[in-house]
């Protein structure tokens, strides 16, 4: 092992125990990713107008414009049955799942998701499916917050099942998200703690556990450093392996979250979700990123050492 190497393991347990005195970690023989540990603050972030919008929307949902709006599936829909909490609506008698069974295991996810979150919504949300969209990076699910909730989920008969229960909590963590924390927050903030919210519907897709995984992509090589891919352009530009790519960061961040919330409590991510308000001066859209340093005292890079250091010294 090389001497700088050492150091920066050396400064990653000094880091997690100034982040938890009663937690230890000791180094391993086992590869930590580079990660700068000196404060490197995350960057303001602008864009031109008005080729910043075209590209979140190209990311982000690249099909979009083929989707029916929320008011299209409230026009066009079916409302075919209703729950304490949610309302399910069919599109053009789209249905790929038994209506009974998923009525039953949606609102167990709500319960769930809204427990882990501890937050609730006041109006029911409606849930629609429709047909899996094609490409690189196709979504799996999509939350408009525009007016009533509403969520909607691509599959098809051929979903695997754990895969829609996974993302519909996902999607749900958005919608309790939205909520809780008035919308605000930045895209890895909010993807990192909608994937958090999912849990257990997470694992039983994935098949092991947020930091199992972790530990996985760095034994095996694949790991995404989240400082360098803090914007997810990985995540979301429509290239081969996009939605591997999408799983392994959105998984790293629910880990990460998962460790803030063990060392620092919930309560601290009230105060990272108030994050400044994008800025649009003349021809250029600033947005900022989350104050990590002021909420927690560390800059998000040397976070994320610890955070490393860690999944090794439990």
């Amino acid at each position: 092992m090389h001497r700088s190497a050492n150091k920066l393991i050396i400064l990653g347990v000094l880091l997690l125990s100034a982040c938890s005195p009663t937690r230890t970690a000791t180094p391993t023989s086992v590869p930590i990713p580079q990660v700068t540990p000196a404060p490197d603050p995350l960057p303001t972030t602008v864009y031109k107008q008005p080729s910043f919008l075209a590209k979140i929307i190209d990311q982000v949902f690249s099909n979009k414009n083929s989707l029916p709006t929320p008011d299209q599936i409230l026009a066009d829909g079916q409302k075919v049955a209703e729950s304490a909490h949610l309302e399910f609506y069919m599109e053009k008698n789209y249905a790929p799942l038994d209506i009974i069974w998923w009525q039953q295991q949606a609102e167990q996810i709500y319960g769930d998701v809204s427990e882990r979150i501890d937050t609730s919504l006041s109006t029911k949300i409606i849930v629609a499916f429709l047909q899996p969209l094609t490409g690189n990076c196709a979504p799996r699910g999509i939350t408009y917050h525009e007016q009533e909730p509403m969520i909607l989920i691509f599959a098809d008969q051929d979903t695997n099942r754990e895969q829609v229960l996974a993302a519909f909590a996902h999607e749900l963590g958005h919608a309790f998200l939205h909520q809780k924390f008035e919308g605000s927050g930045d895209v890895a903030l909010n993807e990192g703690l909608a994937t958090w919210a999912a849990g257990n519907y997470w694992l039983a897709w994935k098949g092991m556990s947020f930091d199992d995984s972790v530990r996985l992509y760095i034994n095996n090589g694949t790991y995404l450093p989240l400082f360098q891919n803090y914007d997810l352009s990985q995540a979301y530009e429509d290239t081969p392996g996009c939605l591997t790519q999408r799983d392994t960061l959105l998984t790293e961040l629910a880990s990460f979250m998962d460790y803030l919330i063990r060392i620092f409590g919930i309560e601290k991510l009230d105060e990272l979700f108030k994050v400044q308000e994008p800025e649009l001066t003349g021809a250029q859209y600033v947005i900022y990123p989350p104050d990590y340093k002021g909420v927690y005292g560390f800059e998000f890079n040397q976070l994320e050492i610890a955070w490393l250091i860690s999944l090794y010294g439990k």
